[in-house]
């Protein structure tokens, strides 16, 4: 066999084996823009994932995308996933018996309420919400008045319509369906970056409805433990790889974690 064939076989062989023997590590991933989302051109979770896959060898992440009140199924021991990135045990996780673990918060986040801008509507729009039609996401938690409650109890006690993305809840908001919606403060920033101009529209409240800190959470006992995922991060933060992936969805004002 010709020498240059043999040895292209060889290198071929070597890269398929490594490709094969990776261990892959299941992305449960629901709609949180800009973290993840199916109706914008990329996301954060989505770039995160590359940059993992592209800068290690030992495991393939790969995104399965589920509805937001199917995360604690997905990491339960019968689920579909290993990991959700950018998520907080506060929602929801304390009562769902799920056995997981969570990294070092990555990103402080922030909700606030926002209406559309029309003359003569001001902050005191946002001081009572009777009478409003909010929008708000199937599967998502809300604090309101000091309790966190999920999108169902939340429906009970105001006139809400959930939708199944913020960025529709945002459409409708801006369309005169809606009145208000919860949006986080991470997208408001990484908007700043669309080529539409959606804040110009918007009347944002001065007050935070709620804060958290998100990090990665991990099933125990499944594809990965979370003493690698954040081995796995501190890797990409040393050649300043992460801090960048924040900076372009311009989110380095939330970032908790650096090198």
């Amino acid at each position: 066999m010709n020498r240059y064939i043999l040895s292209l076989l060889i290198v071929c062989s070597l890269f398929t084996g490594n490709a094969l023997s990776r261990e892959p590590v299941y992305v449960a991933a629901y709609d949180f823009p800009p973290f993840f989302s199916g109706t914008l051109e990329t996301d954060v979770t989505t770039e995160l994932v590359n940059l993992l896959n592209d800068n290690q060898n030992e495991y393939e992440f790969i995104i399965q995308a589920i509805p937001p009140n199917g995360r604690y199924q997905a990491l339960s021991a019968e689920g579909c996933c290993d990991v959700i990135f950018f998520e907080s045990l506060l929602w929801g996780w304390q009562n769902a018996q799920v056995d997981v673990a969570t990294t070092f918060p990555l990103l402080r986040g922030s909700e606030r309420l926002v209406a559309k801008k029309v003359a003569g509507r001001d902050q005191s729009f946002f001081e009572n919400l009777e009478g409003l039609k909010l929008g708000g996401v199937r599967g998502y938690h809300y604090l309101f008045g000091g309790t966190v409650m999920n999108s169902e109890e939340v429906a009970k006690r105001y006139s809400i319509y959930l939708s199944d993305s913020r960025i529709t809840n945002l459409r409708m908001l801006l369309g005169g369906r809606i009145d208000a919606a919860v949006l986080n403060d991470e997208l408001l920033s990484a908007l700043k970056n669309s080529s539409v101009n959606y804040l110009e529209q918007l009347l944002i409240s001065d007050r935070v409805e709620s804060e958290y800190e998100l990090g990665v959470v991990v099933a125990t006992g499944k594809g990965i433990s979370v003493e690698e995922v954040q081995r796995l991060v501190r890797l990409l933060s040393r050649d300043e790889k992460f801090n960048h992936l924040f900076a372009r969805f311009n989110l380095q004002r939330f970032q908790l974690y650096r090198r």
